[in-house]
């Protein structure tokens, strides 16, 4: 696996070959740099063997096929690796890019202003921690070029091979972990542990949506009852999608799972993503609100990245708004970003819902959050996902790890 930097600057493409080198480029696991002065060109490259490269860094500004024009013919490249996108560029206009990037399903690690520095470029892939550079910023043990079908995959559900990771949510105002959000990971017996984002497409694709979110519910109510002793009743939030709200019997469904389990509805929350809520949800509604009735939570996921008009906010039950950590990254350190998350901490109080912020990964950022009266949070700051048998133990030490991470 290599890293391609698009870049028409010869400076600027051999300035990030020597600090990606100084940053442990051989103990990666990476084969090389490679470099092109060309959107076309490299296009043409990543298109005939995108799972030969991981990590890709582009310029906005070149000659021929811009840096927006590369990411669309990106997409249809199908590469699953990181993107970073660097420029000189106003930062609003970078963040406009990125914001287009990850609408499309790209993996955008963020942006760097040029001149690229060592610590902007260190802080970024560790922050994100999943470029795999040196083995410190890998958030699973993914191996990159390899592929699954539809019955490879379907096989790996029905035989228990998807497994739940978790991460912590933390109450901002008093410290104490208030919930675990459940991850689905794959558990591949030759590959090790796959990330969501190589095999989830093929989910939507295959049409096993549904097999995989009762999978994923199934082990977190079952997990979330182990943890009462140590988490002292934590909440566990899933993340559903629109193919299981379809089914009118979810509800019941749901509780009939919940039962089995022992687990009480009203500590379940269920996440759907802002880009994903239906146009016309009259079927939603129904099920939505039965869910509610029972107990149930709704998290209204990734806040801010889609285009959710304020009657599906009045009308739709939920009781949690997430803000996508495409505005809480550097919100302390950016104007923009600071009067987006206001904004949404503002509508979140008129509407009576709590906020958590996600991807908080520094302690500027974290005291920012405070200071505008977010309620809640999770990231990298705190613990990164964990598989269920290090949740305990977690817990346990949290009391002592709590002060130094809120105090930082």
């Amino acid at each position: 696996m290599k890293i391609l930097i698009v870049d028409d600057d010869d400076f600027t493409t051999r300035l990030l070959q020597i600090q990606l080198r100084a940053m442990g480029l051989k103990d990666s696991g990476y084969a090389g740099i490679e470099s092109s002065s060309s959107g076309a060109d490299a296009i043409g490259r990543l298109a005939l063997a995108p799972a030969d490269f991981g990590l890709v860094f582009c310029d906005l500004r070149m000659p021929g096929m811009d840096g927006v024009e590369f990411v669309r013919h990106l997409v249809a490249t199908e590469f699953r690796g990181g993107l970073v996108l660097i420029s000189g560029a106003e930062p609003r206009v970078l963040q406009m890019v990125e914001q287009l990037a990850r609408q499309q399903g790209l993996d955008v690690l963020g942006s760097l202003a040029k001149p690229v520095t060592p610590g902007s470029l260190r802080t970024l892939l560790q922050g994100r921690k999943s470029a795999g550079l040196g083995g410190k910023w890998a958030d699973c043990a993914t191996q990159p070029g390899t592929t699954a079908d539809a019955a490879e995959l379907e096989a790996a559900i029905n035989g228990g091979e998807i497994v739940n990771h978790y991460q912590p949510k933390i109450d901002l105002r008093t410290g104490a972990v208030v919930g675990m959000e459940a991850l689905a990971r794959w558990q591949h017996p030759e590959r090790g542990v796959v990330a969501p984002d190589d095999f989830l497409p093929l989910v939507e694709s295959a049409g096993l949506v549904t097999p995989l979110a009762r999978a994923v519910l199934v082990n977190a109510l079952h997990h979330a009852c182990s943890w009462n002793g140590a988490g002292g009743g934590l909440d566990v939030a899933v993340n559903v999608s629109l193919a299981s709200l379809g089914r009118l019997d979810f509800p019941d469904r749901l509780a009939a799972m919940a039962a089995e389990a022992g687990f009480p509805l009203e500590r379940l929350v269920l996440e759907l993503s802002e880009s994903r809520l239906p146009t016309e949800p009259r079927a939603q509604l129904d099920i939505l609100s039965r869910l509610r009735l029972k107990g149930v939570r709704l998290a209204l996921d990734d806040f801010g990245t889609g285009f959710t008009k304020l009657a599906q906010l009045r009308d739709m039950p939920f009781s949690e708004l997430k803000i996508d950590r495409a505005f809480v990254q550097g919100v302390s350190g950016d104007a923009s970003r600071r009067a987006i998350v206001q904004a949404a901490l503002a509508l979140a109080r008129e509407l009576d819902v709590e906020t958590v912020a996600e991807g908080v990964d520094n302690a500027e950022d974290l005291a920012c959050l405070r200071a505008l009266g977010c309620g809640m949070f999770q990231g990298y700051l705190v613990a990164e996902p964990m598989p269920a048998c290090d949740v305990v133990p977690w817990l346990d030490a949290w009391p002592t790890l709590r002060e130094g991470v809120l105090s930082a």
